[in-house]
Parts: C-alpha cells; sequence; structure tokens
C-alpha cells in the first residue's frame, strides 16, 4: 500500500465522555419508524474537496491514507468529531446515527477519489485539506489509531426481536464486506445502548459491530435479516 503523509494543523482537542446506559426494547419496531434517519435533512457540505471544521489538539499525528480499502480507515468513530461538531453533543440520537451513515461514505469517497486527511484517528476532509497548514507530528500509523474510550461488550449474535416471518440469509464475500455499513448496525446499537445513549459510545458500537461484521464476512459469513439489517456470523441462523 502506498501511503503519503503531509503537514497539517490542526489546534484544539476533542474529546467525548462515554456513559453506560440500559439496554432499550426489541429494535423491530424502531426500524419500522425509518432505521438511518428516513427524510431527515442534514445540512453538510459533502461534496469531494470538502474540509470539515473539527477540533484536535495541537501537535495531532496527522496523514493522508491515498489508496488501499477505504472501509479500514471510514467508520463512525472516525467520522464522529464531524458529526458532533455539526449537530452538537445534545443531537438526537437518529440524526446522529444518520451522520455517521452520510460522512462515512463520504469518507470513503475522498479515499477513493484520490485522498483522504486523518489526525488523531479522525477523518477531516479531503487531502487538499493540508494546504499551509504546520505544526503537527507526521506519523501514518498514530494518525488512524483511535481509541474506543468505552468498554463494549456485544453479543457475536445480536437478539432484535424479529417477527417470525422475517427474511433472513447469509451472505458471502465482497458482496458480505458491502453490505457491513453503519445502516446495517445502527438497530443493534440503539438495541444495546438505549435512544438515549450517549453520542461517543453509540459510534464506538457502530465501529466496533462493522468490524466484527467485516470478521465474519472473511470466516464463514456473515448474517442479515429484513433484509440488511446485521445480526452475527453465519452461525447465529
Amino acid at each position: 500500500m502506498s501511503r503519503t503523509i503531509s503537514t497539517v494543523l490542526t489546534v484544539f482537542a476533542f474529546s467525548a465522555t462515554a456513559s453506560a446506559v440500559t439496554p432499550a426494547n426489541a429494535l423491530i419496531d424502531l426500524c419500522l419508524l425509518g432505521c438511518g434517519g428516513g427524510g431527515i435533512d442534514i445540512d453538510l457540505d459533502l461534496d469531494l474537496g470538502a474540509c470539515f471544521d473539527i477540533d484536535l489538539d495541537l501537535g495531532a499525528d496527522c496523514g493522508v491514507v491515498v489508496d488501499g480499502d477505504a472501509a479500514l480507515y471510514c467508520n463512525p468513530l472516525s467520522v464522529e468529531a464531524i458529526c458532533v461538531a455539526e449537530l452538537g453533543l445534545d443531537a438526537d440520537l437518529e440524526v446522529f446515527a444518520k451522520c455517521l451513515a452520510e460522512v462515512t461514505a463520504h469518507c470513503e469517497a475522498e479515499i477513493e477519489a484520490g485522498g483522504a486527511l486523518f489526525c488523531d484517528g479522525l477523518f477531516v476532509g479531503a487531502d487538499i485539506c493540508l494546504g499551509g497548514l504546520l505544526g503537527v507530528d507526521l506519523d501514518l500509523d498514530a494518525a488512524l489509531d483511535v481509541d474506543l474510550g468505552v468498554d463494549l461488550e456485544l453479543d457475536a449474535c445480536i437478539d432484535l426481536d424479529f417477527d417470525l416471518d422475517v427474511e433472513c440469509e447469509v451472505a458471502l464475500g465482497l458482496e458480505c464486506v458491502a453490505k457491513c455499513k453503519p445502516l446495517a448496525v445502527e438497530a443493534a446499537c440503539i438495541a444495546e445502548l438505549g435512544l438515549d445513549a450517549d453520542l461517543h459510545a453509540f459510534a464506538a458500537c457502530e465501529a466496533e459491530l462493522i468490524a466484527q461484521c467485516y470478521a465474519a464476512c472473511e470466516l464463514d459469513g456473515a448474517l442479515f435479516c429484513d433484509p440488511d439489517l446485521y445480526v452475527g456470523g453465519s452461525g447465529c441462523l
């Protein structure tokens, strides 16, 4: 994998504190309302080349990912700072979840289009956001390293309490990997953490379940129901 590291200036500190939340009831009713935000409109500049105004420490570790599997770098945890900056820490969870999904997809598009900037594990924008900025450490590995900062114990098989006639299937290979997206795990994280979940804990939950989904795809396949909600590995069928 070819990697290019460039110089950036970032000036502030972003942090979010996770808190334990009582698990919610079955999620099937919530999804009938529209998992992923439905018609909710989020006013974000998601044109290629956009630079996002997020807060990072002076001396942050930054670098540009210019090729490779974008899904390895772009996930709800790496884009949450953008959604917090846009929506605030008191954002409605459904709106926040839609923002995570949209910005994760945008992050992947930036890498595929030529490069994306990451600092301290957070997606900052396109590679062109680097111009004229100074004062950071140049370490791409550190730039991509993000600490969950929250202790999550997620079951291998996710109980969403679907109806008896729900349609489920095991996905394999590239088709399986393509389905491991924020919208696929949103219902599971709301079921696990509740609708009043801490936003950082929710983003961490989605990121962890997406990684779990990828691992299942590489093993024996992942199970999806209704029809695109991730439920677990093929053994959960």
